[in-house]
């Protein structure tokens, strides 16, 4: 990806955000000061964030660190035209070791997320860390540790929680506008090209320091032909398009139903169907998520609607987003609040956001005031919400080759879900997919423990606690005791 940014792309940049948020002076010993920023992972993620500190007022980009040297200069250059000169590194551990840096955000791929962070809480930083905020359950409970242990301002990259649509609309449900919940849907309909399939280990970019970036992941042979962004689709590195995705949608179906914890039980369906390529986790996915308020149903669809066609298929409009059913109605919400629906689907009330576009300066703010009960998505959320995407993968991951028959049957108890596998299947079909030659995966109904952290039954529920954490490559070590 090109990074280009001209001066007057930036004055607009910073305009915009000047007239969205009043930031006051950090101050520190009497005199104020600038908040002086790092950013770690600078690629597609990172440059957005770069972009959007750069607009917020009071705010100083002092560092910028990437293990691709490429990625790292290219950056470099376009800020140099802005007269922007912050240091540079390669090391991480390097750029945290700096007197004059207060907060990081860490957009690095997924397997380096919690590791970042507690190093920079144990450094003294404060963190905006991208969702997911974990690449396991184990790291989920470890970061939200370390940001209490250390006392560090910790934000998660789950930027609709900054949405006032969002926020106006549950407030809206929970003053019984639309009586109780039903259900809550979650969607991830993402068009998904096939990878590629390589014949062997294909060379690491030169640019690249291959150990500092593979970090706690094994520095296993690149089988992939793209090294950036296809990481997503491998187990060591990624989470899938549950865990890209999902970690939004998921969030705000929590928020949704106030549910503060891990559900009791969690079942996946899916697979990685319609071509064949390097990619390890699934195109396809359903899984629901057993609360006691209500059930969630998420779904990742990567394959298009039919063979030609240019998307995904949609269900009710949305592709991207959520649907929370209620007895009398749905409100149904994107990037950007929502409309609430009655039950013939007329359009009643509309509550208008933004996506959180004042994500980032929530959480400047907070540095600012030494107020983390101001953060619109304190890590302690993000790391629950990463959470029930490791609850889904690890269901697939333990989970067996079924037929549509089999799997209806394992999904009996609920209708809804039932419903939606039909879809699943009808949508498979349309891409010339025969479940009966390429069968779907389906989990074990596997119950988790949210208080002692593990699960405790449902077919293969020992092997899932065998994936609640992984082995780490030392010195890149998640620590055990916080």
């Amino acid at each position: 990806m090109t990074h280009t940014i001209d001066r007057r792309c930036f004055l607009k940049l910073a305009a915009a955000a000047s007239a969205s948020v009043f930031v006051r002076p950090y101050a520190w010993g009497g005199a104020a000061s600038a908040v002086r920023v790092g950013v770690v992972g600078v690629g597609r993620k990172g440059w957005e964030h770069v972009k959007r500190l750069l607009g917020i007022p009071g705010v100083r980009l002092v560092a910028l660190c990437d293990a691709d040297r490429a990625i790292l200069d290219r950056c470099l250059r376009d800020l140099d035209k802005l007269k922007v000169k912050p240091a540079s590194f390669v090391d991480y551990r390097k750029m945290l070791e700096l007197k004059d840096l207060d907060a990081v955000v860490v957009a690095t791929p997924n397997h380096q997320h919690t590791l970042q962070t507690i190093w920079a809480c144990q450094a003294g930083k404060d963190v905006y860390v991208e969702k997911p905020v974990s690449h396991n359950l184990f790291e989920s409970t470890q970061i939200a540790r370390a940001a209490t242990k250390y006392g560090r301002i910790v934000q998660a990259g789950t930027q609709k929680r900054s949405d006032l649509g969002h926020a106006q609309g549950f407030k809206y449900i929970r003053e019984g506008n639309l009586g109780k919940i039903r259900l809550v849907r979650g969607f991830c309909h993402k068009l998904r090209n096939s990878i590629g399939k390589v014949t062997g280990p294909q060379p690491i970019p030169a640019t690249v320091d291959y150990n500092l970036w593979s970090g706690p992941a094994p520095m296993e042979p690149l089988l992939r032909q793209r090294f950036h962004y296809d990481w997503h689709w491998f187990w060591t590195t990624g989470n899938g398009d549950i865990g890209n995705q999902g970690p939004h949608e998921l969030d705000i179906a929590r928020w949704a139903l106030g549910e503060t914890g891990l559900p009791r039980r969690v079942i996946s369906v899916g697979g990685r169907l319609g071509y064949r390529d390097d990619g390890q986790t699934p195109n396809t996915q359903l899984v629901l998520y057993d609360y006691p308020t209500a059930p969630v149903l998420f779904e990742v669809c990567g394959l298009p609607a039919k063979p030609g066609y240019g998307d995904t298929p949609a269900f009710r409009g949305i592709r991207i987003g959520n649907i929370i059913e209620c007895e009398h109605g749905s409100f149904v919400t994107g990037d950007g609040g929502g409309w609430i629906l009655d039950n013939q689907g007329k359009k009643v009330k509309q509550f208008s956001g933004d996506g959180g576009a004042t994500h980032m300066a929530n959480f400047i703010e907070a540095v600012r005031t030494r107020r983390p009960e101001s953060l619109a998505a304190p890590v302690r959320e993000g790391a629950v919400s990463a959470g029930l995407i490791h609850l889904g993968n690890l269901s697939h991951r333990v989970g067996k080759a079924a037929s549509p028959q089999a799997i209806h049957e394992k999904l009996a108890a609920n209708h809804d879900a039932n419903e939606s596998f039909n879809r699943i299947l009808g949508y498979l079909a349309a891409n010339n997919v025969d479940p009966a030659k390429t069968p779907l995966t389906v989990g074990g109904w596997l119950e988790w423990d949210d208080k002692g952290k593990r699960f405790t039954g449902g077919e293969g529920y020992k092997e899932a606690n065998e994936m609640v954490t992984r082995n780490y490559r030392a010195p890149f070590v998640v620590p055990a005791k916080l």
